[in-house]
C-alpha cells in the first residue's frame, strides 16, 4: 500500500465582530482551528508549576498518548512562577504538539478570588506573553471559582465584567469559564453560557465542567451524565469536560466511582472534549506512577492505561492534532518528526498521522511477533509538514488476522533531526 500524505496548508486569521481572532475560535458549540478544521480537545491536567515547571518531563510523555491538549495547573501563592517560566512552558506545551490550556488555581473554591486570577492575566508583563502564543493558547479564567452556586445573576454579571477585562487587555484567546460549586455545578454554564457568549466581545468562550461527583449522587449517574451533555448540545454550547477521575476520594475509591467508562463514551459520541485528571501524581487519579511519571508506567488500574491507550474511547484512539498546530511550528527549526497509528487497537480501520519539520525519506514497516516483515506501508519521499490519512485494516492486498504486530517508522532528513519510532499494534 502507497500512502499519500497531503501538503502544508495556508492559514489566514479569522474575523468575528470586526476582531481578528490570530488562533482558536468557536462557532456554534465547537472549537476551530483559523483554517476551518474542527478541534475536539482531548489529552489531561498536568500540575506542572510544583515540581516540572516547563513541563520538561510531562509534556513529552503526555504528547506520546496523541494528546492535543494540556490544562497547565498555574498557582501564584506558591511557588510564584516568574512571567519567563510562563513563557518557557507555553512554548514547550506548543513544541511537543499539543494546545496550551494556562489555569490558575488560585481562586479554587473561592470566588472572591476571581478578580486577582484577571489581574494576573491582564498585567501588561503577563497579557503580553499570552499575546506571543495566542495563535495556539487556550486562557481558563480560573479553576473551579465558587465553593457553592452563585446563582445566575451573579455568575453572568462578573464573568461578563471579567471576559470584558480580558479582551480590553488585548486578550483574543478563547477563554474556559468553569462551573461554579468547585466545578461541579454544570447548571451555572448550561444556564449562563449563551448570555455569556453574547457579551463576549469575541464571542469566543468555552464553559468547562468538572465530574467529580460519584456514581451513587444522583448527579454522579449515567442519566445525570447524558442530561447534562445532552442539554450542552441541545443550547449549542461550547462545552468542556475539565476534569475527572476514577472516583472522587481515594480513601473510598470504591465506594465513590465515577463513571469515567460511560462519560468518555458519551462525549466521543457527541464530539465534546475531556481532559483527565492527573498526569502525574501520587494518588487514585494519577495515570502514571509520579516516579519516574514516563508514558507506559501506567498506575491506577484500569484507570491509567485506558484513559490513555487502551480504551477505545482513549487519548490515543480519539485525539486529532490540528494541522495547523503541527503545520506552522515546523518553522521554528527545533521541532522532531512525530509519528501514530490510531485507533490502537483496531479492527477495522487505521489512520497514519506524520509530522515532518523538513522533507525527509519514510519508510514504515510491519512485522509480526516473531520479527517477520509483514508489509513496507510506505518507502518514499515526503514534503514538510503535517498529514493524516486512512487506511483499511487490508494491508497490500492481505488481510491482518487478530493479534499483536509491531510498527517501525523512520524517518531520514538533511538534518539530525531523525527519528525512528517503533509500537505494538492491537488488530481485534
Amino acid at each position: 500500500m502507497r500512502i499519500s500524505f497531503v501538503l502544508p496548508i495556508l492559514f489566514t486569521a479569522i474575523t468575528i465582530g470586526g476582531q481578528d481572532l490570530p488562533g482558536l475560535r468557536v462557532q456554534g458549540r465547537f472549537l476551530y482551528a483559523p483554517d476551518g478544521e474542527k478541534v475536539i480537545l482531548k489529552g489531561a491536567n498536568t500540575m506542572i508549576v510544583y515540581w516540572d515547571i516547563h513541563g520538561d518531563i510531562n509534556y513529552p510523555e503526555l504528547a506520546r498518548t496523541g494528546a492535543n491538549a494540556c490544562r497547565i495547573f498555574w498557582n501564584l501563592a506558591y511557588p510564584k512562577p516568574q512571567p519567563t517560566d510562563l513563557d518557557i512552558t507555553l512554548q514547550n506545551c506548543i513544541n511537543n504538539h499539543m494546545i496550551p490550556i494556562i489555569c490558575l488555581w488560585d481562586a479554587t473554591g473561592d470566588w472572591t478570588q476571581l478578580q486577582n486570577c484577571v489581574d494576573y492575566w491582564t498585567s501588561e508583563e503577563i497579557a503580553t506573553i499570552l499575546k506571543k502564543h495566542e495563535k495556539y493558547l487556550i486562557v481558563n479564567i480560573a479553576n473551579e471559582a465558587g465553593s457553592s452556586a452563585m446563582g445566575d445573576n451573579v455568575f453572568k454579571s462578573k464573568y461578563e465584567d471579567l471576559v470584558n477585562q480580558m479582551r480590553t487587555a488585548g486578550i483574543h484567546t478563547p477563554l474556559i469559564i468553569d462551573s461554579d460549586g468547585w466545578g461541579r455545578n454544570a447548571s451555572s454554564v448550561l444556564n449562563n453560557g449563551a448570555y455569556l457568549l453574547e457579551k463576549d466581545p469575541d464571542h469566543n468562550l468555552v464553559f468547562s465542567w468538572h465530574v467529580w461527583d460519584p456514581s451513587y449522587w444522583g448527579t454522579g449517574s449515567k442519566t445525570s451524565i447524558k442530561n447534562i451533555i445532552d442539554l450542552s448540545v441541545e443550547k449549542e454550547l461550547p462545552f468542556l469536560v475539565g476534569e475527572f477521575g476514577p472516583c472522587e476520594q481515594c480513601d473510598r475509591c470504591a465506594a465513590t466511582a465515577i463513571e469515567w467508562q460511560y462519560l468518555i463514551q458519551y462525549c466521543t459520541e457527541n464530539e465534546i472534549g475531556w481532559l483527565a485528571w492527573v498526569w502525574r501524581w501520587t494518588d487514585c487519579h494519577s495515570l502514571v506512577k509520579f516516579d519516574p511519571g514516563i508514558y507506559g508506567d501506567w498506575t491506577n488500574n484500569p484507570w491509567g492505561e485506558q484513559i490513555a491507550v487502551s480504551s477505545p474511547y482513549s487519548i490515543q484512539n480519539t485525539s486529532v492534532r490540528p494541522a495547523y498546530l503541527l503545520s506552522s511550528i515546523r518553522q521554528q527549526g527545533s521541532i522532531t518528526p512525530s509519528f501514530r497509528l490510531f485507533p490502537n487497537p483496531a479492527s477495522t480501520e487505521l489512520t497514519v498521522e506524520c509530522f515532518l519539520p523538513e522533507a525527509a525519506h519514510v519508510r514504515m514497516e510491519l512485522f509480526d511477533l516473531t520479527g517477520r516483515l509483514y508489509s513496507v506501508l510506505i518507502d518514499q519521499e515526503e514534503s514538510p509538514g503535517m498529514s493524516r490519512q486512512h487506511m483499511a485494516i487490508n494491508v497490500s492486498g492481505k488481510s491482518l488476522s487478530p493479534g499483536i504486530y509491531l510498527y517501525q517508522i523512520s524517518s531520514a532528513g538533511k538534518s539530525d533531526l531523525n527519528v525512528n519510532h517503533g509500537e505494538l499494534l492491537v488488530i481485534e
